[in-house]
């Protein structure tokens, strides 16, 4: 008998007999039970579950497929130290002499707690004063560089002025040791698709930059990227997840909206080499090296531009601030932080069009990125689209996903198009704008509801790809996996047509912002 279906045999009867353990199990999958019945049966289902090479070391290393499900034939590899994998990978993708570093966040079931009090230092400024802009453009630099992500990737650089601007004001102590998290469950496809975390740095990769759009570059260029939510954001993505199932996480739709205060800053690097312009625009940048192709060769990666968003009232028709900054080479001193320029924020999309007043752009920002602003000079990013604009993007994030983040085809056309530049309340589903020959879809297929996803891309994603409608079928979490009693839903993914949907591309996003 196939070792496969005699586990799944014994799994239709496990229920029955180890139902306090599995119980113990859904609950802490990780941690030793008081019972030794538990233990022993917990001992017994790790047991079975295949083991891989390729995580770092003292983490639990597993094989898996495409989808999350450990399997011994499986050609991706999870790391679990809590009840989130860091990350899922193709195997390929570490070499046999990969001697890390490995992504290793903190633990998202963590975040419920340790939420650090007082007033964050943006509030100090008010960004609807013109004359105060930069100011809270600066003290959200501040707060996201005090971080321990910010200064780990620097650690020889230890004065606070290489860090922080004053003119930015100042970050409490809690503040400053508080944790960050990653957004959980980027990890369902290949390493070179969008939207998918990589083994090093947890990055993923991003939209490409064309020939000659970019500082005159002459080479189109790949970008990757990784994005930090602060503790309240944290424990946003930690409510939101329900893993009472062994194997299965179940979003709690309701729960697709953040706190106020809530904070995320994205670092995104440039693939790009010195060549790739006339002049190097990332000379002295910030360099890692990431694994998100087959084959394990290491790509060097340079920091090139940082997204910030926070959730501000005062931003009164969306609720949101977003604020870019560039690297600027020319700037003088040692610390590649510090020469992260803004370039601007944007609190709304602008529905009527220019003149622009929901955005602001900085004067002093860098010329490549000056020279590549949004729709009608609305805020956007050096590595973002600039046929739309940074909320606008973010304003089609929900689940499951029915509309692009651009408006293409006859939905690019009026009066669809109008609709990417809607001022919506992180509570309202963008709805249905689908592109089908002459025509932009509107209507919902009968029976589908739609979750606004405040506009954060990133929780979307993660969400509409545990949602009965992804493509590729079920996806699972191989470190809560209980292999004495796998969910209903993976005896179906063992079936012949289900191993080909396992190695079919589960359906991605082109992330180019957060959250």
């Amino acid at each position: 008998m196939d070792n496969r279906i005699a586990r799944l045999s014994f799994s239709l009867l496990a229920p029955f007999a180890l139902v306090t353990c599995t119980q113990d199990a859904r609950v802490r999958p990780q941690e030793p039970s008081s019972s030794t019945s538990d233990a022993g049966a917990a001992s017994l289902s790790a047991a079975l579950l295949p083991a891989a090479t390729g995580c770092a070391p003292g983490t639990r290393c597993l094989s898996v497929t495409g989808t999350g499900r450990p399997l011994a034939s499986g050609t991706f590899v999870a790391q679990c130290r809590g009840k989130f994998a860091d990350f899922i990978v193709p195997k390929t993708t570490l070499s046999n002499t990969y001697a890390g570093p490995w992504f290793q966040p903190n633990l998202l079931e963590q975040a419920s707690t340790g939420v650090p009090s007082g007033s964050r230092p943006w509030l100090a400024f008010d960004p609807r004063d013109p004359d105060e802009r930069l100011a809270y453009a600066l003290a959200l630099r501040n707060y996201a560089f005090s971080s321990a992500i910010a200064r780990g990737l620097t650690p020889q650089l230890t004065a606070d002025a290489d860090y922080r601007d004053p003119a930015g004001g100042t970050v409490s102590a809690a503040q400053r040791n508080q944790k960050w998290y990653p957004a959980p469950r980027m990890f369902y496809g290949p390493t070179n698709s969008p939207g998918t975390r990589e083994a090093a740095h947890g990055m993923t990769l991003e939209r490409s930059v064309r020939v000659g759009e970019l500082g005159g570059n002459t080479v189109a260029f790949q970008n990757y990227a990784v994005a930090y939510y602060d503790a309240r954001g944290g424990r946003v993505f930690q409510r939101l997840w329900k893993t009472a199932t062994p194997g299965v996480d179940q979003p709690k739709l309701s729960g697709m909206k953040f706190t106020e205060g809530s904070f995320v800053f994205k670092l995104l690097y440039s693939a790009a080499a010195p060549s790739a312009f006339p002049q190097d625009l990332l000379a002295g940048s910030l360099k890692v090296d990431i694994l998100p192709n087959p084959g394990g060769a290491a790509v060097p990666v340079r920091l090139m531009q940082i997204d910030i968003a926070v959730k501000d009232k005062r931003a009164s028709d969306t609720g949101w601030y977003f604020a870019t900054y560039a690297y600027d080479a020319s700037q003088s001193g040692a610390s590649p932080w510090k020469k992260m320029a803004p370039v601007g924020l944007m609190w709304g999309n602008d529905p009527d069009g220019a003149p622009i007043t929901e955005s602001w752009i900085n004067p002093a920002a860098p010329a490549y990125a000056l020279a590549h602003l949004g729709v009608d000079g609305r805020l956007n990013g050096p590595v973002d689209n600039p046929a739309s604009a940074c909320m606008s993007c973010h304003s089609t994030a929900q689940a499951p996903s029915f509309a692009s983040m651009l408006p293409t085809g006859a939905c690019a056309q009026p009066p669809f198009r109008a609709d990417w530049f809607r001022n919506l309340r992180g509570t309202t589903a963008f709805g249905r704008r689908q592109a089908s020959g002459q025509t932009c879809q509107t209507n919902l297929p009968s029976g589908v509801t739609v979750t606004a996803a405040d506009y954060s891309l990133q929780l979307s994603a993660t969400v509409a790809r545990a949602l009965p409608t992804a493509t590729g079928g079920p996806t699972f979490n191989p470190c809560t996996w209980n292999e004495n009693a796998p969910p209903p839903s993976a005896l179906v993914a063992l079936s012949p047509q289900a191993a080909r949907l396992q190695q079919a591309d589960i359906e991605q996003y082109e992330v180019t912002r957060d959250p």
